[in-house]
């Protein structure tokens, strides 16, 4: 039968050395969409410049990428490890304007960064200065995690995924009993029409200890 299902589209903003992450995050999500998508209701679209962006005149590059879907998408996941990115012209990198955008508009963000050691052959030590600097400004504002291993941020992001959408539909399930109890003491609510505001109340923990016992974290 047909199901109403809600969209949510993830930014996925990192630098061009995060390629294995990369993967990581999209398997992730499509674990995500096969275990969770029926149950809760919804499905994540991954998008990044490398899939999501086309070629276009008339204003600053970054500019044009918010613009074509950066804006639209309703929260991010932010990766860093030794590179920072490209000035933008208001910003020191693509990464920063876009997690600042999002910040701004009160959107949710998932901010990694990777301690896996590196070379220092390979670093840039200004690059990874900026990192530094712009992991000491969201110390305080931001709850990120750090990982030491591929493994570990899989399940890391694997984790987070799930709880975060989780409390989500629970929060919206709490929200709909307040309205339909509301709309009961005001006396709608009568035989007929109490049976098509009728729908299965769960608490959060029960919620989560539910699809946690039927789909661990990998």
């Amino acid at each position: 039968m047909p199901r109403k299902s809600l969209i949510y589209d993830i930014l996925l903003s990192s630098t061009s050395e995060i390629e294995n992450e990369q993967s990581i995050v999209k398997e992730a999500i499509e674990k995500f969409n096969s275990t969770y998508a029926t149950a809760l209701g919804i499905n994540l679209n991954l998008k990044s410049w490398q899939n999501n962006s086309y070629s276009q005149s008339g204003g600053r590059p970054q500019e044009l990428l918010n613009k074509q879907f950066v804006e639209d998408c309703d929260l991010a996941i932010c990766i860093l490890w030794t590179r920072f990115g490209t000035p933008t012209g208001d910003y020191l990198s693509g990464t920063e304007e876009e997690i600042e955008s999002m910040l701004q508009a009160g959107k949710q963000v998932f901010l990694y960064f990777s301690d896996i050691p590196k070379s220092p052959s390979k670093i840039d030590v200004d690059q990874h200065n900026k990192v530094k600097e712009f992991r000491k400004k969201h110390e305080t504002s931001i709850y990120y995690k750090t990982y030491s291993s591929y493994d570990e941020f899989k399940e890391l992001i694997t984790l987070d995924l799930s709880l975060f959408f989780l409390h989500l539909k629970s929060k919206d399930s709490d929200e709909h009993t307040a309205l339909n109890s509301d709309l009961s003491i005001q006396g709608i609510s009568s035989n007929n029409a109490h049976s098509s505001l009728e729908f299965e109340q769960k608490s959060s923990s029960s919620i989560i200890q539910e699809y946690e016992s039927n789909y661990p974290p990998v």
